[in-house]
């Protein structure tokens, strides 16, 4: 493979007859430019093995071909801010270069249906919290759009869709990843940006003004108290603001917007009927970690949460505070002790290697108690009203009058599930 990431325009990669509904020509080449540029960074992140907490700004300069040199080099330094926010302070380099063919999508296989109308564009990810707007959106003649950044997500979003929401007036639309030949580093920071260059160009040939992202209130908050645990910036009202402000310099009128940012996980669990529980357990994916760690090499076929990462814990705190059942976790939600946990990696041992049962049973116990740590924190300072020091804050990131008290009465709501798990915890210590 030669050193240029893309062989062809990225756009050309990832659209085509099988998901671009009825659209036979598309010619914005702003959006075009957009979604070129967003694949590079994503796939530069993707793509770039690397230690994160060292300067890899020689790693992470990107070039890229664009037809509107003079609009995307004034956002050069947004992006940049953008891009270093999201990665934990990584410093990229993007520089953009002017490419003379212009960027077109034409479709060989023509659609003769006229323009269908659609109101609303969902990001459909395969996490739960998805799964709950797209409930909320089952009957608002919705395009749900799935990029695939693992089989995983794209078969739980395909049970999700067929089996709940669709119907005559919506669509699915799955944007598949082009694998290349390298090798791959494991993150899920930027992955919002593809998302959301995904569905740019349906909502811009369908006029829809805004792409919801349907992300629980708390995590898209997702504060950090320590070095040890790493969060992710993916929906934060800051990250928004940021998009957003890029999107308006390149003239692109459409915003991206987060319906769930006041909501705790245990409000979202509860917009689901109960009915729909075999779906949460089975076809809904809340992990963070990667299922290849060599500590998970136990797993159950089929069983893909840690129970050991944020996002994992904070899906148990709203299903407890809910009393519904949930999916079964690589660490089991009710084992605390060292003790408990070496008795379970040696029951579900493949190779009986005692050696590798302890190592693996070590680093789940480590990584449960700097877990629990992190949201005694995270309820202590709630309590104490210092959480707001810890938090990306400002009126310009909320379009709503009543942001601070919204953002009040979450953290609030936050407290009281926090308290019904620690209560839960004492019982079986």
């Amino acid at each position: 493979m030669s050193d240029k990431l893309f062989e062809d325009d990225p756009f050309l990669l990832h659209y085509g007859d099988d998901n671009l509904l009825d659209i036979n020509e598309y010619e914005n080449t702003v959006v075009l430019d957009f979604f070129d540029t967003i694949a590079y960074i994503c796939y530069t992140d993707f793509f770039t093995p690397r230690y994160e907490d060292v300067n890899n700004k020689h790693r992470l300069t990107i070039n890229i071909p664009v037809n509107n040199f003079e609009k995307f080099n004034s956002i050069k330094a947004d992006m940049e801010r953008l891009l270093k926010y999201m990665t934990n302070g990584e410093k990229w380099c993007i520089n953009f270069e002017n490419q003379n063919k212009v960027k077109k999508l034409v479709r060989e296989q023509r659609c003769i249906n006229d323009k269908i109308d659609y109101n609303s564009v969902c990001v459909l990810s395969g996490g739960l919290d998805s799964m709950a707007g797209s409930v909320l959106e089952k009957n608002n003649k919705t395009l749900f759009i799935t990029y695939e950044t693992n089989p995983i997500e794209v078969n739980n979003s395909n049970n999700i869709y067929e089996s709940l929401v669709k119907n005559e007036y919506n669509k699915h639309i799955v944007v598949k990843k082009v694998y290349l030949e390298k090798e791959e580093h494991y993150t899920e920071r930027t992955r919002s940006l593809i998302f959301i260059a995904s569905s740019l160009i349906f909502a811009d040939y369908y006029g829809i003004k805004n792409i919801k992202i349907y992300e629980n209130g708390i995590m898209s908050l997702n504060p950090k108290f320590n070095f040890s645990r790493r969060v992710t910036k993916t929906t934060n009202q800051k990250t928004l603001f940021y998009i957003n402000k890029i999107l308006e310099k390149l003239d692109i009128n459409i915003k991206i917007i987060n319906p769930f940012k006041y909501k705790t996980k245990a409000d979202i669990i509860k917009i689901i009927p109960k009915e729909y529980d075999h779906y949460i357990i089975n076809s809904t994916r809340t992990c963070s970690k990667n299922a290849g760690i060599r500590h998970f090499r136990n797993k159950n076929k089929g069983n893909f949460h840690c129970g050991i990462c944020i996002a994992c814990m904070l899906r148990q705190i709203g299903m407890i505070y809910n009393d519904r059942e949930d999916a079964e976790y690589l660490l089991p939600e009710n084992l605390i002790k060292l003790k408990d946990i070496f008795e379970y990696e040696k029951s579900i041992s493949k190779n009986k290697n005692i050696k590798n049962d302890e190592k693996a049973a070590i680093y789940k116990f480590n990584e449960k108690r700097s877990l629990v740590e992190y949201y005694k924190q995270f309820y202590e300072k709630i309590q104490n009203h210092t959480i707001y020091n810890y938090l990306d804050l400002k009126e310009e990131y909320y379009e709503d009058s009543n942001w601070k008290e919204e953002i009040e009465n979450m953290l609030i709501k936050f407290k009281k599930e926090l308290e019904k798990y620690f209560e839960q915890l004492k019982e079986k210590k």
